[in-house]
């Protein structure tokens, strides 16, 4: 029985896209991308210079898809494997999803965490991601110059920018969730994070689960103690597309412990269950208050506001 992603959606995720959907020009941008050729150009560069993982070559990848699809209700989307250093995976397109790992991704995973990293890409599609994922991408990496040349670019505003990077980051929480969904558990999920930020096969000390959740509780205990610490993590995510890793071993540890994972790993879920989040993401996360304190900023950069007046400012919006 395939998994509705209703139930597995984290509610930041759904919050995070109704505001990026809200801002002004964003429905004349997203009529733009629908209506491109976009991704016949990523097929194309895929199909030219990435290596595509099938029946018949690099297999053993291409095999880690259909039971992971099947539970989570989507057709198997073209895999294909970049040359890059980098360890990192995405989901591009929105007709036709296809997911691209990186030879970094595949030498800094053992292989038994590979479903696991194939899963958390097939839960963006799953959850309705890729359209809006492909548009953040090319909005927020492509320069200024590009952006204006294109027929969207005029709608592009710091808003939407903004609004962008905070809705991906949310929407790796529901990503993360589809991985646990498909592994059974967290641990797989947990050990990826861990990977990612920078453990690998050939440290000489053990790395520690627990511990490396331990030091996300004691990171979130230390933001919300102090108004200061908040406004560093503010200015630290606000131009990142992918929250940080120890909390999100902690949000994925935290969902595995509900009442909902169990039902869904039980196959007892129904439509009357409900999915309940244990708390709101990533402090400072809403936009109005983002774009506020990114003008503070440049207005400190130059020189037209004192550091006094700066701190006094920011300690108001963080008090709301």
């Amino acid at each position: 029985m395939s998994i509705d992603s209703k139930y597995y959606q984290h509610s930041s995720d759904k919050a995070a896209l109704k505001t990026l959907k809200a801002v002004p020009g964003f429905s004349k941008v997203m009529k733009y991308f629908i209506d491109s050729t976009f991704e016949r150009q990523f097929r194309i560069e895929n199909m030219s210079g990435n290596v595509r993982a099938d029946e018949k070559q690099l297999s053993e990848y291409y095999y880690m898809l259909p039971p992971i699809c099947e539970k989570l209700g989507i057709d198997i989307p073209e895999l294909y494997v970049d040359l890059d250093p980098a360890p990192n995976a995405y989901t591009y397109g929105d007709t036709n999803p296809f997911i691209v790992v990186t030879t970094g991704l595949l030498e800094s995973m053992p292989n038994e965490l590979i479903p696991s990293v194939l899963a958390h890409e097939c839960g963006h599609i799953a959850c309705h991601h890729t359209l809006y994922t492909t548009m953040g991408r090319i909005i927020l990496k492509s320069s200024s110059q590009f952006l204006n040349s294109m027929p969207f670019g005029a709608f592009v505003s710091l808003s939407m920018q903004i609004a962008f990077f905070h809705w991906m980051r949310c929407s790796e929480y529901s990503a993360d969730r589809a991985a646990a969904i498909c592994d059974g558990n967290d641990e797989n999920m947990i050990e990826v994070c861990m990977r990612l930020a920078g453990y690998r096969n050939g440290l000489e000390a053990n790395a520690n689960k627990q511990e490396f959740i331990n030091q996300a509780i004691e990171y979130k205990e230390m933001i919300n103690n102090s108004k200061i610490n908040k406004a560093f993590e503010f200015f630290m995510l606000l131009d990142k597309d992918h929250p940080l890793t120890a909390v999100r071993a902690y949000e994925v540890r935290e969902w595995v412990k509900s009442d909902i994972f169990r039902k869904i790993i039980d196959s007892t879920i129904d439509e009357d269950d409900i999915n309940d989040d244990f708390e709101k993401q990533e402090s400072g996360s809403n936009i109005s208050t983002a774009l506020k304190i990114s003008s503070l900023k440049k207005q400190l950069e130059e020189g037209s506001i004192s550091i006094e007046k700066y701190r006094e400012e920011i300690n108001r919006l963080l008090k709301k």
